[in-house]
């Protein structure tokens, strides 16, 4: 291997190591800037005297995003079982260093959500589009509580996601993904997801959906299929659907080093495999 690449890898895993280390930005910078002041041949601070007793502007204090949409009172209303439930996202790596990263898979083993009916649809999986019209359904995900690269749900999806993060590193990762530079959860906890109208008859739907996340609402098209499954408590409903989301539709930037050679996907892939209770 050439000196140049030997250098030139040497310096992406520095950087990978301090971007998935949970570094604490620009705290991390303050201490390094007053340790090359201290240093010798340092330049002097130039910036004019600021005096003791002078005011502090604290920034404002963020606005916590709104939690899950309340459960409507009529109608037939089926709860989301979140132990039994799955909402699954695949982000993955792109970039000529590729090989230095991991694939991620996040899960939600608190999810929240319901679907209502009208009193008339007993049934959710012979809807006619009258029904439909009358039905609506909500999702919430409180960021702090979504689990990273857990290891046997990365055995589950394959080679791509063969390789074993050790704990420090999902640590590192997990504090990156959810700190200011990405999806700042201290200012959004939430990302939820309504209906904003369905489509279709049966078991079959296409909904079209609002998502809110990062402080930026988008609408998005979701096929959904539906079932009624058998359980120990009685009969439960399977909602399951798939679809792709853009991270920077929402106003969040992918991680990114190296001017991209090492960086994640701005296209993010969402499973849902839900299981419902009647309430």
């Amino acid at each position: 291997m050439s000196l140049r690449r030997r250098a030139l890898l040497g310096s992406a895993t520095a950087l990978l190591l301090a971007a998935c280390a949970g570094t604490n930005g620009p705290a991390d910078s303050q201490r390094a800037a007053a340790a090359s002041a201290a240093a010798p041949g340092a330049r002097p601070d130039t910036r004019p005297d600021t005096p003791a007793h002078a005011p502090a502007h604290a920034p404002p204090e963020p606005q916590p995003s709104a939690g899950p949409t309340p459960e409507p009172a009529e109608g037939l209303l089926w709860r989301i079982d979140p132990a039994a439930s799955l909402l699954q996202v695949l982000a993955f790596r792109q970039g000529a260093l590729a090989g230095l990263g991991h694939n991620h898979v996040l899960t939600a083993p608190r999810l929240q959500g319901w679907l209502q009916l009208p009193a008339d649809a007993p049934d959710p999986t012979r809807l006619s589009p009258a029904q439909l019209a009358h039905t609506r359904f909500a999702l919430a995900l409180r960021l702090e509580d979504v689990a990273l690269d857990e290891p046997a749900r990365r055995a589950q999806l394959g080679p791509a996601f063969a390789s074993r993060p050790d704990a420090q590193a999902i640590a590192g990762t997990r504090a990156n993904l959810l700190g200011p530079a990405m999806l700042d959860a201290a200012r959004h906890p939430w990302l939820r997801v309504q209906s904003a109208m369905l489509r279709g008859e049966g078991a079959q739907v296409l909904a079209e959906v609002e998502i809110d996340w990062h402080g930026q609402q988008r609408r998005w098209r979701l096929p959904l299929a539906l079932a009624m499954a058998p359980s120990a408590e009685g009969q439960v409903l399977r909602v399951q659907g798939q679809m792709a989301l853009r991270l920077t539709d929402f106003g969040i930037q992918p991680l990114s080093l190296l001017g991209g050679m090492l960086a994640v996907q701005d296209d993010i892939g969402v499973t849902l495999d839900l299981v419902l209770r009647l309430r």
